[in-house]
C-alpha cells in the first residue's frame, strides 16, 4: 500500500494459503500474496489475469468476458494452485512479484494508455498537476502559483498584456518555487553551491564564484530575487564593478522579455542577447537572411557604436550544450535511425549511430544536419562591443568522445580568435553591409584602444595604433565583388598603416595566421584616410567545411607579442550591478562541457581531471570564467535525454556533487582540484544551479492529480482529472538533502538578515526559513511528469465511487478480501438490470466497465438505456445498456459525437488528438457541434465565418475545398474561416474570393490584388513567373508572380530594366533611372564594362549605370579613365575641376610620364594624382631635373623666383656645365643649377675662369 491506499501492486496476508497447491493452512507473517491473485477490480482485468498466467503455466486455455463468473472463478482457483506450487518449488515469491508487476504494466488502466501520453504538450509525454483534496491532505499546498515567469511574476503579465514567456512544467518532479519554504531552501542551496569547497572539502579555493540559473522561464521569477539578494549580501556585487566581475553569473533566459526584466530589477547576472542569437542563426547558420540583422537585431545597434554604457550588459553565444546540438541529434535519430523515437529517450546504440552521422556531416562542405559558419559566428561575437561572449566546448572539440580528445574542424580558427582578442579587440565599433550583385558582405571594425570613432586620431600611444580589428563576413558561397572594390574605414588613426590577416577564407577553408611573421606575404596598407580596399581577387565566396560564404579577419601589423588591452573592473559603484563597460568587454566565458561526452573508460579521462591539467591553456585563450557542467550525481531512469546521457541536469539529490559516488565528470576530489587549478590561473568558476526539477525520487506518495499541459492547464477529456495517483515525490530522508537541506538558514539569518525581509513579488510574502526541507515531498511540488501508472493505479470501487483504503480511521476493502462474499455480475430482479462488481458492491449512480464496455446504473441501481442526462451531461446508451464512447451516432441524417468518457459534445469546438501518419506523435484537430449537439459536416457557418468540416467532422484549416459545381473555397490556417473579399494564391494560382467565400480562377489576363501589384495568369490559370513575351512586349514576373515595374532584373548574369508605367522591357536605347543613365542593347540587356556605341566609347558599372563626369578603373586602381558628362571616354588633354590631365588613345590616364604637346613642348603628369605639373621642378632620377611653367617644360635661360637657370632644348636643366650664348659663356653650378656671378670656376682640364657680375666668363682675367 501507499499512504494506506491499495494499488494493483499491493500484497496482503491472506488468512490461509493453499500450501503447495494441495492443503490449506493458516498463513504466517511471511506469507504475503499479490492482491491480484485473489481479486480484480473488474471482469476485464480478471480475464486478462487468467490469460496471462495460463500462458505462463502453459495451460493451453483462453478466457473471455463472455464466460460466467463461476467459470472465471474456477479458472482463478486453478491458477492459484499453480502459483502456490511454484512458490513451494522456488522457495521464493520474487518471480511472482516480477510477473505481477509485468502484468500490471500491460493493463491500460495502469499504464500510459490512460495518461493521455503525447509529446505535443510536454517533453515527457504529459504533466500531472497536483490539486488539493481532503483524501490526500499531506500533498496539499497553499501555493503552486504557476507560470510566474519574469513576464508574469505578479500573475497579471506584469501589466504588459504580453505573453507568459515560458511555462511551468519542464521535466520530472516540478518543484513549487512559489512556496516560501521552498524559496528559503533554494537560498540555502545557492549558499551551499558557492561555498561547496569550504563546506564539503574544507578548502575555500574550491568554492564556486558565480552561478548559471537554469531554465529561468520555467521557474517562479521570485528565485531571481533570491539569488540577486544573496550575491549582493554575500559578495557586494552591487557595491562595485570589480566585485560584480569577480562573481559573474548568467541566466539561461531565452524569452525576449527577460532582458528588460533583468535590467529593471538590476539582476546580479547577465541575460543573453537572444535577438542577436536568432539573427546569427538566420544569417549564418540557416537560410541566409540579411547580414544587416547582425547589426541591428540586438540589444545594441552597432552601426556606429562610439560609447560604452549606452546599452544593457549581456552575454551571447553561438551554440550551447542544449541548443543546436541535442535538437540536431534528435532529428538524425528520427530521420535516419528510428522514425518512431521521440528523439529524447534514444538507446545507446541509436545515440552512437547518430553521432557517427553527425560527425561525418560536420566534416563535409555540403552539410545536411550540422551548422554552417561556426567560425564566422565566433569572429562576429568575439569582436562585438558591450557584450560578453560565451564559447562552447562543442565548437572546439567534438560533442561526443572523451573530453578534449578530438578537436573540431573549427578549433584553430576559434582559438586563434580567442588568443588574439585580448591583443586587438578594443575601442568603438562600426558595422556596415555592402551589396555586390545582390549578395551581401558585412564589415565590422573595432578602432583600437580608446579610439571610439573613425575620425579620432589620438589615443594611447602605440597601443591604440597597434590594436583594432576588421571582420569581413559573407553568407553566400557565390559571393563576388566582380569588378568592384570593398572599401572599409579602419579609422584615421590607422592611416597608411600595415594590416595583416588573422583569419583568411580560401578555397581550401579558413587559414589562420598566428603572428605577423606567418602573414608576411599578405600585408595590406590603408590609404591616407585609413581605408583598407579589397578587390574581387581578394574576397569571394567559398563552400568549405568551415565556411559557407567568406570570412576574413584583419589586424594591425606590429603589435607586441605581450600586448593585452583588457581592462579590470572599477572599484566604484556603477548605476547597475553589470554595466556595458570596457571591463565587461574584457570577459570571456567558457561553457566547458558537452551534454554528450562519452562515459570514461579510465580515470585519467574524467572531465574534471583534464580541466585541472589544462587550466593554463584556458588562460592562454583569454578565458575569464569557466562554466562547469552540473556536478550532481545523475539519475539514470532514461525518461528524458538528461538521464540517458547523465549530464548532471537530471538528479535526485541537489547536494550530491560527486559525493556519494563519482559523477560523469569525476570524483569530488577531481572537482576540488579543477576548481583550485582554475582559480590559480585567475579564472572564475560558474556552478550550474538547477532549481526546477528532481528526478527519480525513491519514495512514493498518493497525490490528487489532474492531467495538464506544460502550462498546468488541465487537458480536456483526460482520464486523470482530480484523480488519486501514486507519485515518486519523496526523497529518502537519508541522503545529502537530509544532511544539508535548510542547514545554513540559521547562519544566513544571522549574517544577512536582509535576505529574509525582502517581499517576493509573486507571493507577496517573505521567504520562510522556519522549515528546513530535509525530505522532499509532494507538498513542495507543483506536480510531476506522467509515470506510466495510468488513471486507475490507486484502486477504487466504481460501484460506490470510493477508493480502497486501510487507515487508522477505517478500512474499505473488496468484500472477497474480508470473506464477506455476495453477488457478482449482472442481476435482473424483475424490475430492472442491476450489477454487483467483483467486490460484491451494487453499482448505484455509477459507471461500470464490463467486457470492455461501459454501463450506467441509476440511484436505484438499475441500468439506463437511450439518451440520458447525468450530472448535467448527456450520454447515450444502446438498448443493451452499452454506453457510446468515442463514437459518432447518426440519427435522421444528423451526426452526434459522444466523447472518450461518453459525454455528448455540444455548443462549440472540441479538440481531438489525431495520430500523425507514420509517427508516434499526434496532432490536434477540431470538430464543431451545435447547441443541440449536431456535428458539423461540410460547409457550416460557425465561429463568425463560413467553415468546412470533412466527412469525419474535422475542420479544414489552411486548405482548399472545391464543391461539385466548381466553387473553390480556402480556409484560413488559424481561424478556419473561408477567405472572403480578398485575393490569395492557391497551388500557384491566384484567386479572387467574393463575399460569399468562393472563387474561380481567371485565365490569360493581367489582374491586381491591391490596385498596385499586377500578375498575369496563363492559359492554365497559373500565375506566370519569370520572362513573358506578349503582344510584342517583354515582361518579367517575380517568383511570387508579381510583375516587375520600374525595377532592374538580373537573370543568368544579365541585367534588364522594365518601365514604371507598363512594365515593358527597355531595348536599344539610353535611358535614365533615378538620375543615373543606362544603355540597353537590342535584346534589352544592359551594357556593363567598356562599350563602343555609335562609334563612341563609354563605360558602364557592374550594375549597368553609366559613368559620367567621373574617373573609373578596370584593374583595381592600377589604370584610370575618365568619362565626360555625356559619358564619352576622354582621350588626349582634358581639364577636370580646373586640373589638367592627359589620356592616351585607349583612354587610359597618363601618370608619372611625359607627353609631347602639339607645339613640340613637353608636359609631365604626376605619378599619383595624374595632374599636369605646373610651376615646379621635377626630377626623373640621376640628377635630371625639369621645370614646368604653364604646364610645359621650359627651355633656355629662365628666371625662377629671382634666380637664373638654364634648360636645354629637351627641357633638361643644365648643371655644372658652361653654356655659350651670343653675349658670352655662362656657367650653371652643379648642385642647384643656378647661374654663377663673381665667381672663379675650375674646369676638368684644370683651367680656372672668372665669371663677372653679369655672369659671363672673363678669360683674360
Amino acid at each position: 500500500m501507499v499512504d494506506g491506499y491499495l494499488t494493483p501492486n499491493s500484497w496482503y496476508r491472506p488468512v490461509t494459503i493453499l500450501e503447495n497447491g494441495e492443503k490449506w493452512r493458516v498463513s504466517t507473517e511471511k506469507d504475503f500474496r499479490p492482491l491480484l491473485m485473489a481479486w480484480w477490480p473488474d471482469v476485464d482485468t480478471q480475464v486478462a489475469y487468467l490469460n496471462t498466467f495460463s500462458k505462463h503455466f502453459n495451460l493451453n486455455a483462453t478466457y473471455s468476458t463472455s464466460q460466467s463468473q463461476s467459470e472465471l472463478n474456477a479458472a482463478a482457483k486453478t491458477i492459484q494452485i499453480k502459483i502456490e506450487q511454484e512458490i513451494s518449488a522456488k522457495k521464493s515469491t520474487e518471480w511472482l512479484r516480477q510477473a505481477i508487476e509485468s502484468f500490471v504494466k500491460e493493463q491500460d488502466q495502469w499504464n500510459t494508455t490512460t495518461e493521455n501520453y503525447t509529446l505535443a504538450d510536454h517533453l515527457q509525454g504529459g504533466a500531472l498537476l497536483y490539486v488539493n483534496n481532503d483524501k490526500t491532505p499531506w500533498a496539499n499546498s497553499d501555493y503552486r502559483l504557476l507560470n510566474r515567469t519574469p513576464s508574469n511574476q505578479d500573475g497579471s503579465l506584469n501589466g504588459t498584456g504580453r505573453y507568459l514567456g515560458g511555462y511551468e512544467f519542464l521535466l520530472a518532479n516540478d518543484v513549487d518555487n512559489s512556496n516560501p519554504v521552498v524559496q528559503a531552501e533554494q537560498l540555502n542551496q545557492i549558499h551551499y553551491l558557492v561555498n561547496w569547497g569550504s563546506i564539503v572539502m574544507g578548502d575555500k579555493d574550491a568554492n564556486f564564484d558565480g552561478i548559471r540559473v537554469d531554465a529561468v522561464d520555467n521557474v517562479d521569477a521570485d528565485l531571481l530575487q533570491v539569488y540577486t539578494n544573496y550575491f549582493r549580501a554575500a559578495f557586494g556585487v552591487d557595491k562595485s564593478e570589480a566585485n560584480a566581475l569577480a562573481h559573474i553569473s548568467i541566466l539561461e533566459a531565452w524569452d525576449l522579455n527577460d532582458n528588460a526584466y533583468n535590467q529593471k530589477h538590476d539582476g546580479a547576472a547577465l541575460a543573453m542577447d537572444n535577438n542577436l542569437r536568432y539573427a546569427i542563426m538566420g544569417a549564418l547558420y540557416g537560410s541566409g537572411s540579411s547580414l544587416k540583422d547582425l547589426i541591428t537585431s540586438s540589444l545594441t545597434d552597432r552601426t556606429n557604436n562610439s560609447k560604452y554604457g549606452d546599452t544593457q550588459a549581456n552575454y551571447i553565444f553561438a551554440r550551447a550544450h542544449d541548443n543546436l546540438v541535442q535538437d540536431i541529434i534528435r532529428d538524425i535519430v528520427q530521420k535516419e535511425i528510428n522514425p518512431k523515437s521521440d528523439g529524447y529517450t534514444m538507446t545507446d546504440a541509436e545515440l552512437k549511430r547518430a553521432f557517427e552521422i553527425y560527425n561525418e556531416d560536420m566534416k563535409k562542405a555540403e552539410k545536411r544536419y550540422t551548422i554552417n559558419n561556426i567560425p564566422a559566428a565566433y569572429a562576429l561575437i568575439l569582436q562585438n562591443m558591450e557584450q560578453v561572449t560565451r564559447v562552447y566546448y562543442g565548437d572546439l572539440y567534438t560533442d561526443n568522445g572523451q573530453y578534449m580528445a578530438t578537436k573540431s574542424p573549427y578549433y584553430d580558427a576559434i582559438t586563434t580568435l580567442l588568443k588574439n582578442r585580448m591583443k586587438y579587440v578594443s575601442g568603438g565599433q562600426s558595422m556596415k553591409v555592402d551589396t555586390f550583385n545582390g549578395k551581401e558582405i558585412l564589415s565590422s571594425v573595432r578602432y583600437g584602444k580608446d579610439i571610439m570613432t573613425a575620425d579620432q586620431t589620438t589615443g594611447v600611444a602605440e597601443t591604440s595604433k597597434h590594436s583594432g580589428m576588421l571582420t569581413l563576413i559573407a553568407n553566400n558561397q557565390d559571393f563576388s565583388l566582380g569588378d568592384g572594390t570593398l572599401k572599409v574605414n579602419m579609422g584615421k588613426l590607422h592611416a597608411n598603416q600595415a594590416y595583416r590577416p588573422l583569419l583568411l577564407g580560401t578555397d581550401k577553408g579558413i587559414v589562420t595566421y598566428e603572428n605577423d611573421a606567418a602573414a608576411a606575404g599578405k600585408i595590406k596598407y590603408t590609404d591616407a584616410e585609413g581605408n583598407l580596399t579589397f578587390s574581387g581577387d581578394e574576397i569571394k565566396g567559398y563552400r568549405t567545411v568551415d565556411m559557407r560564404g567568406y570570412l576574413g579577419v584583419w589586424v594591425p601589423v606590429g603589435a607586441p607579442d605581450n600586448q593585452d588591452i583588457r581592462v579590470k573592473g572599477s572599484d566604484k559603484k556603477l548605476d547597475k550591478t553589470f554595466s556595458a563597460t570596457e571591463a565587461l568587454d574584457s570577459q570571456v566565458i567558457y561553457e566547458g562541457f558537452s551534454n554528450f561526452q562519452d562515459f570514461v573508460e579510465k580515470d585519467s579521462q574524467y572531465t574534471n581531471k583534464l580541466i585541472a591539467e589544462n587550466a593554463e591553456l584556458f588562460k592562454s585563450w583569454g578565458i575569464t570564467s569557466f562554466e562547469m557542467a552540473p556536478q550532481f550525481v545523475s539519475a539514470d531512469d532514461r525518461t528524458f535525454l538528461d538521464s540517458v546521457i547523465q549530464n548532471g541536469y537530471a538528479f535526485t539529490d541537489r547536494y550530491d556533487l560527486a559525493m556519494s559516488k563519482n559523477n560523469k565528470y569525476g570524483s569530488k576530489e577531481d572537482l576540488r582540484d579543477a576548481l583550485k587549478a582554475l582559480h590559480k590561473q585567475g579564472i572564475q568558476a560558474i556552478a550550474d544551479w538547477v532549481p526546477d526539477q528532481l528526478y527519480q525520487l525513491p519514495g512514493q506518495e498518493v497525490v490528487t492529480a489532474t492531467r495538464a499541459n506544460s502550462y498546468g492547464t488541465p487537458k480536456a477529456n483526460a482520464y486523470i482529472n482530480n484523480t488519486l495517483y501514486v507519485a515518486n515525490s519523496k526523497s529518502s530522508g537519508k541522503d545529502f538533502q537530509a544532511q544539508y537541506g535548510g542547514e545554513f538558514l540559521d547562519e544566513l539569518q544571522k549574517k544577512y538578515p536582509q535576505l529574509f525581509e525582502d517581499v517576493m513579488i509573486s507571493t507577496g510574502k517573505k521567504i520562510d526559513p522556519s522549515v528546513k526541507i530535509k525530505q522532499w515531498s509532494a507538498k513542495y511540488m507543483n506536480g510531476t511528469n506522467i509515470l506510466g501508472r495510468g488513471s486507475r493505479y490507486v484502486l477504487s470501487n466504481d460501484a460506490t465511487g470510493r477508493y480502497y483504503q486501510v487507515t487508522d480511521n477505517g478500512i474499505f476493502l473488496p468484500k472477497p478480501l474480508t470473506d464477506q462474499g455476495g453477488k457478482t455480475g449482472f442481476y435482473y430482479d424483475g424490475k430492472g438490470m442491476a450489477y454487483f462488481d467483483n467486490s460484491g458492491f451494487q453499482a448505484k449512480n455509477a459507471f461500470i466497465k464490463y467486457a470492455g464496455n461501459y454501463y450506467y446504473f441509476d440511484k436505484e441501481g438499475y441500468m439506463l438505456t437511450g439518451r440520458q442526462d447525468v450530472d448535467g451531461k448527456t450520454y447515450f446508451f444502446l438498448p443493451n445498456g452499452i454506453q457510446l464512447r468515442d463514437s459518432i451516432y447518426q440519427q435522421d441524417g444528423k451526426y452526434y459525437y459522444f466523447g472518450s468518457f461518453g459525454e455528448q459534445y455540444k455548443d462549440g469546438y472540441f479538440v481531438f488528438d489525431v495520430p500523425k501518419e507514420g509517427t508516434s506523435e499526434t496532432e490536434a484537430k477540431f470538430r464543431y457541434f451545435s447547441p443541440t449537439g449536431e456535428m458539423a459536416v461540410g460547409l457550416t457557418h460557425a465561429g463568425g465565418g463560413l467553415q468546412y468540416f470533412d466527412e469525419n467532422g474535422f475542420q479544414a484549416k489552411g486548405t482548399k475545398y472545391v464543391t461539385p459545381d466548381g466553387k473553390l473555397y480556402f480556409f484560413d490556417k488559424n481561424s478556419g474561416n473561408a477567405y472572403t473579399n480578398r485575393w490569395a494564391e492557391i497551388d500557384g494560382i491566384w484567386y479572387e474570393f467574393n463575399d460569399q467565400g468562393y472563387a474561380q480562377a481567371k485565365k490569360g489576363e493581367f489582374y491586381t490584388t491591391d490596385g498596385s501589384t499586377w500578375f498575369y495568369r496563363d492559359a492554365a490559370g497559373k500565375n506566370v513567373t519569370g520572362a513573358l513575351t506578349l503582344d510584342g512586349h517583354e515582361y518579367y514576373f517575380r517568383a511570387n508572380g508579381a510583375q516587375v515595374k520600374g525595377e532592374f532584373v538580373t537573370e543568368n548574369g544579365k541585367i534588364s530594366y522594365y518601365t514604371v508605367d507598363n512594365g515593358y522591357k527597355v531595348k536599344d536605347k539610353f535611358f535614365e533611372v533615378n538620375g543615373k543613365w543606362y544603355h540597353a542593347d537590342k535584346d534589352g540587356n544592359l551594357a556593363t564594362g567598356r562599350q563602343t556605341i555609335d562609334h563612341l566609347n563609354y563605360y558602364f558599372n557592374a550594375d549597368g549605370s553609366q559613368v559620367k563626369s567621373d574617373f573609373f578603373t578596370l584593374d583595381g586602381g592600377k589604370t584610370w579613365y575618365y568619362a565626360k558628362d555625356n559619358g564619352e571616354i576622354v582621350t588626349g588633354a582634358y581639364s577636370v575641376g580646373g586640373k589638367n590631365y592627359y589620356f592616351k588613345e585607349d583612354g587610359s590616364q597618363v601618370k608619372g610620364d611625359f607627353v609631347k604637346n602639339a607645339d613640340g613642348s613637353l608636359s609631365y603628369y604626376d605619378k599619383d594624382s595624374g595632374e599636369r605639373l605646373n610651376n615646379r621642378f621635377l626630377t626623373t632620377g640621376n640628377n635630371v631635373w625639369y621645370y614646368f611653367k604653364d604646364g610645359k617644360a621650359v627651355t633656355g635661360r629662365q628666371n625662377i623666383d629671382g634666380k637664373e637657370y638654364y634648360f636645354d632644348h629637351l627641357g633638361r636643366q643644365v648643371k655644372g656645365s658652361p653654356i655659350s650664348t651670343p653675349k658670352g659663356v655662362e656657367y650653371y653650378e652643379s648642385v642647384l643649377g643656378e647661374r654663377v656671378t663673381n665667381t672663379w670656376i675650375t674646369f676638368q682640364d684644370g683651367k680656372t675662369v672668372f665669371f663677372d657680375e653679369n655672369g659671363y666668363a672673363d678669360f683674360d682675367k
